[in-house]
């Protein structure tokens, strides 16, 4: 009777609804959308995409059936798992563009940095759920600890952009749970020492071409350097494109055959990174608003579920998940119209990306987990 029950599980659809027409889109974007690989020009990105999302929507089914408790009280099983995984890539992952990020599964080139990312938010919520050591500052050592880990081994992969990913998800669970301001706030100024010692000798030579460049585009390192003209040319020339196309796309989108819609060819990573740029040169100003509207419907969505759930537990797996979504989509958008440097996260739901569409589904299947299972523990407080 139980898994009769389990199987009625109702979809909580102000979050299900947003995240299924962004999937919808991801897949009408990257229909058609030539790149050449090499030698090759490859435009079946989209039954390439279909692929992760049927396989997202099946893994996202089976974890509406389990428990969300029952999740978060096997959460140090996961993660000790997937820290399994980012080691075993280190050793024998596959290599792409110099960078060791995937594990070979038939038919199918799994990312662990990406699980790692829902990995550790259902982790922070197990651990933040039976301790208030959190609350003195002496006592951040152990989530923190939690987090740098598997950020130290994705930062090796290189994978700076999900590596940073951590940092909104650690800090905003933690805040949510009743961390003093002060203490994150000095943690924060603590970090801030260590940029320089990081920029120098924690960056591979490409990743910190990538910021220079992006400093010379802002005005915030002299342009009359030769050396430093030469090298933003040559690392904002994806962005610089990026900005040409969504431009180009005007207000209802640009014709694929005319000048407009042939710009869009000079965008590399246009299926991944700069898929926005696709977006907006296909579709204008009103695609762009769309999908900006429906990923802030998804974000107030789960918003609205953490705020009348009383269950500690729950609580915090939407707020992580909504800093996960949140910080990735602001982080790929910045980048892709020039207010952050450009660090290789994908856009949630819409761009291409096996791994990154699974892990997504499921953060969305684990709100709606939550949304479909009151919370029956009550306090004074939440984290009483």
């Amino acid at each position: 009777m139980d898994f009769a029950r389990g199987l009625r599980i109702p979809l909580y659809w102000p979050a299900a609804l947003p995240t299924l027409v962004l999937l919808l889109l991801g897949i009408l974007v990257l229909s058609g959308l030539e790149v050449r690989l090499g030698l090759v020009w490859v435009d079946n990105w989209d039954m390439l995409q279909l692929i992760g999302v049927v396989i997202g929507l099946a893994a996202a089914a089976a974890l509406l059936l389990v428990p969300y408790k029952t999740i978060v009280s096997r959460a140090y099983v996961f993660y000790a798992c997937n820290m399994f995984l980012l080691l075993l890539v280190l050793v024998a992952g596959a290599e792409r563009n110099n960078a060791r990020r995937w594990l070979k599964l038939p038919g199918f080139d799994f990312q662990p940095s990406e699980l790692m990312k829902l990995t550790l938010v259902v982790t922070l919520a197990r651990f933040i759920r039976f301790r208030s050591s959190y609350k003195t500052f002496t006592g951040l050592w152990a989530p923190f600890l939690l987090t740098l880990i598997p950020m130290a081994l994705i930062l090796v992969q290189p994978d700076l952009g999900t590596a940073l990913l951590f940092i909104p998800i650690l800090f905003t669970m933690l805040f949510a749970a009743g961390a003093r301001a002060r203490h994150l706030a000095l943690v924060v100024l603590l970090g801030a020492a260590g940029i320089v010692p990081l920029y120098e000798w924690g960056l591979r030579p490409y990743q910190r071409d990538r910021i220079d460049g992006f400093l010379v585009q802002l005005g915030l390192v002299d342009r009359g350097d030769a050396h430093m003209k030469a090298m933003a040319k040559d690392e904002n020339y994806q962005l610089e494109q990026s900005k040409i196309a969504v431009g180009a796309g005007g207000f209802l989108g640009a014709d694929e055959g005319g000048p407009g819609g042939q710009v869009l060819y000079r965008v590399p990573e246009r299926q991944t990174d700069f898929v926005f740029a696709a977006l907006a040169n296909r579709w204008g100003f009103l695609g762009g608003v769309l999908v900006l509207g429906l990923l802030g419907w998804l974000l107030v969505a789960i918003l609205a579920v953490a705020a009348r759930h009383r269950d500690p537990a729950g609580k915090l797996l939407c707020l992580g998940v909504f800093a996960m979504l949140g910080g990735q989509a602001f982080i790929n958008l910045a980048m892709t119209v020039g207010l952050m440097p450009v660090t290789g996260l994908t856009l949630p739901f819409v761009s291409y990306g096996r791994s990154s569409i699974v892990v997504c589904i499921l953060a969305v299947a684990l709100v709606c987990n939550v949304a479909a299972r009151p919370a029956y523990e009550f306090g004074r407080g939440d984290f009483d």
